[in-house]
């Protein structure tokens, strides 16, 4: 990955708004996934997942307000989508989901 495909952008879930931009290395376990969790509605299709800490995203980033007393960092499900990102930055991490 070239020096510009340092960063991905990422959401929440697939259809979210906000999007945060976040360094690729700050990222884990990526991976296709087509259940949602929680109460949200089935997803369309699998995308691209992965976890990240949430004090790796900035302050107030995809909806992700932490406590004023913040607890210890906790990791968050994030979408990567192609539209938001470069082909080349895309298929590398596509490459290296599990499953």
């Amino acid at each position: 990955m070239s020096k510009a495909d340092s960063h991905v952008i990422v959401r929440r879930r697939w259809n979210s708004p906000d999007t945060a931009e976040v360094s690729v290395e700050a990222l884990w376990d990526l991976h296709f996934r087509d259940e949602p969790g929680g109460v949200c509605r089935a997803l369309p299709r699998a995308f691209l997942s992965a976890y990240i800490w949430c004090d790796k995203l900035p302050a107030g980033a995809l909806s992700h307000p932490c406590r004023a007393d913040p607890p210890p960092p906790h990791d968050l499900l994030v979408c990567i989508l192609p539209s938001d990102n470069s082909a080349t930055l895309y298929e590398a991490l596509r490459t290296k989901a599990r499953g």
